[in-house]
Order: C-alpha cells, then structure tokens, then sequence
C-alpha cells in the first residue's frame, strides 16, 4: 500500500512538472492558446566508454547507472520517465554524468580508523535531440562516446547499441589520488 502511495505521489509531481513546462504552439479561434502536451519518454543510456558511470540525468531527470555496452545491451537499464515535447525545432537537453573521480582518505569522527573515500566528478552538456522516428515517441537514449561525446535520441523503441566493443575494454584500475590526499572543493 505505502508503495502505491510513493508511486502516485512522484507520477503526480511528474504530472505537474510536466504541465508546468508545457509548450504553446498554436492559437485557436477564440483566442485561447492551446497546450501541447509532452510525452513522458522511458529513458536509457548507452556507455561506450571503458568506465562504469554511476549516474546520469537529462534536465534533472535521474537515468540511473550504466555498465559498459555489450553487443545485446546498452548498459544501462531504462528508466521511468523524462517530459519531451516531439516536433519541437530545435529540441535540446541538459545531460549530466559522473564523468570521473579520485581518492582521499579520511580520518573517522568516531575512532582513529582512516579510510578510503570517492569523490565523484560531474560533467553537463546541452545536447541536441535528434528524433529517429515517425511512430509514436516512447523512449530517449542518452549515448555516451569514448571520447567524451554524448548523443541524444528520441525512438519509438530501444535501439541497440551503436557500437560493439570489445568486452575487454573495461578499465578495472582504481581512480588517482586526489590532490593533497583531500576531497576537492566543491
């Protein structure tokens, strides 16, 4: 019970979020503008990368993490739901991603024990949407490159992955020190 209360509660902010940013594209006779209404498009990303990124978003809108793509999967599992507005020229999103990190160790508040802790870095990029489809609008696909550049794309069904790398690409090595051995400055 409480998780079909959790549940109605976010898709109820999810709905009002969405009627918040509504687009006005036309006007009708009367005077009255008429509200296009979005679509609330499953997201899923795609690493091509050789590190696992631990979490993304498309204007604020959490993705989750993404493995590394194989040949049958992107790497990233699809999440529920980020407001788009099809047919919209010039569509463009907001993508923030771990995009890297380092170590630094710290001393416990609560005994002399010193142990290793991650920082995580973020990058943020507006990224053009590219729409790949005359059906129906249903997900968006968030691609990450090796060589850091991200692509987005609205289809009407989970695509596979762009690319086939190999498994073996995967980087297992731990991140560097931080500066000084300190969590950076936020």
């Amino acid at each position: 019970m409480r998780t079909e209360a959790t549940r109605y509660l976010a898709m109820t902010t999810l709905m009002i979020l969405c009627a918040c940013g509504q687009a006005v594209t036309s006007e009708d006779p009367a005077g009255a503008a008429k509200i296009d209404e979005p679509a609330s498009l499953a997201l899923e990303g795609y690493n091509y990368t050789n590190r696992y990124i631990d979490s993304f978003t498309v204007d604020g809108h959490g993705g989750g993490n993404v493995y590394l793509s194989s040949s049958t999967s992107g790497g990233g599992g699809t999440v529920c739901c980020v407001p788009y507005w099809p047919g919209t020229k010039a569509n463009v999103v907001t993508v923030r991603w771990q995009s890297g990190a380092c170590l630094y160790h710290k001393r416990s508040s609560t005994s002399d024990e010193i142990y290793e802790r991650l920082h995580t870095f973020y990058t943020e990029q507006k990224v053009a949407v590219v729409e790949n489809n005359k059906a129906p609008s249903k997900y968006m696909e968030v691609h990450f490159y090796p060589d850091g550049t991200v692509q987005a794309a609205v289809t009407a069904s989970a695509s596979p992955p762009r690319l086939l790398l190999s498994k073996d690409r995967k980087d297992n090595s731990k991140y560097p020190q931080c500066p000084n051995d300190a969590k950076p400055a936020e």
